[in-house]
């Protein structure tokens, strides 16, 4: 059973700056929350390494507009909403992967929850969530590589962590090329989704697949403008209908004229430490036009280098799920089921 909320200080900024300064005041006893979705899980489990003294609130500095022209693309304020992005109408017609990415959310999850918090989130490794002292709560030991990895461990290897990123909309802004933009002591800058989140490494102390420092704060994503012709689409396989996450998805993008792909992006999601580009798949399919054999081509190339774990319980099973999210999402990009 869960314990009640640990005490903690509440902090209120008065602009993104006054955040980074309270940020950097109390330094790591300090987190962000904004739609408070999995932090609020985080300290109701007390976990040791994540729990924060304070909280530096977000809402009300801002940051939940939601902008598009078509010189410039999409702009989404860090504390936008899954359903506020959802009932975007240009997200639905420039931005399919997006889209369905948001399509999923459980109507609370939906409303609640914001685009920096989904992109940012902590892994749902059991053994995290359930307090062992593994390396992300404070430890020196990835319990999943030798214990049940069934549902939410990778399947391409891994740094010190064998947990996969758990987020829906990162393989999708992968996929449509998206940047973020970061606020830090040092003012504002721009991060590629690579240089956003480049795989398990240690930041400021922890163990977590992005470079965000704990004084700096997303302040929007930025999706530019599809070029003519450019079309996407995002899949996910889960145990459950909704507020569940992903045992395997898959976002592609490509340029499509007269049937034929090029500019071909596959992303794979929920198999490994980050959202991660099935290059063997991209090549496969530019130049190709989709057909079932196609299709499932692709699928098999996109899983070609995975080595899932075999220690503990195991993850092979997930390869056959992954390749259907591939099949699914290439299907979905026509349109076809």
């Amino acid at each position: 059973m869960r314990n009640e909320l640990p005490k903690f200080g509440y902090l209120k900024p008065t602009s993104v700056s006054d955040a980074v300064s309270l940020l950097t005041k109390y330094g790591g006893k300090a987190r962000v929350i904004a739609g408070g979705t999995d932090l609020m899980d985080q300290m109701k489990d007390g976990l040791v390494a994540l729990t924060p003294e304070y909280v530096v609130d977000i809402n009300g500095l801002g940051l939940n507009n939601i902008s598009f022209d078509t010189s410039n693309g999409l702009t989404v304020g860090a504390t936008a909403s899954p359903a506020a992005i959802l009932a975007d109408s240009n997200v639905a017609t420039y931005y399919g992967a997006l889209h369905d990415a948001v399509s999923g959310h459980a109507i609370q999850i939906a409303n609640q929850a914001t685009i920096a918090g989904n992109i940012s989130q902590e892994v749902w490794c059991w053994y995290l969530r359930n307090n062992y002292d593994c390396w992300r709560n404070g430890g020196n030991v990835c319990y999943a590589a030798i214990g049940d990895n069934r549902y939410y461990h990778t399947l391409y290897g891994a740094n010190l962590c064998y947990a996969c990123n758990a987020s829906d909309i990162a393989p999708a802004l992968f996929a449509l090329d998206a940047d973020v933009t970061v606020q830090g002591p040092g003012g504002s800058s721009t991060l590629t989704m690579d240089q956003f989140m480049p795989g398990t490494t240690i930041v400021d102390g922890r163990v977590k697949e992005n470079s965000l420092r704990y004084n700096e704060i997303i302040t929007q994503v930025h999706i530019p403008m599809p070029a003519s012709g450019a079309m996407s689409a995002f899949f996910k396989v889960s145990e459950r209908g909704s507020y569940d996450f992903a045992m395997a998805s898959c976002a592609v993008s490509a340029t499509i004229s007269g049937g034929t792909l090029s500019n071909t992006r596959v992303v794979l999601g929920g198999v490994a430490e980050k959202p991660l580009r099935a290059s063997s798949a991209e090549s496969y399919l530019n130049g190709q036009q989709l057909s079932d054999s196609v299709i499932a081509q692709a699928a098999t190339n996109a899983l070609s280098g995975a080595t899932p774990l075999t220690n503990g319980t195991g993850n092979q099973f997930r390869v056959f799920l992954a390749q259907g999210a591939v099949k699914g999402a290439l299907r979905a990009l026509t349109g076809s089921s």
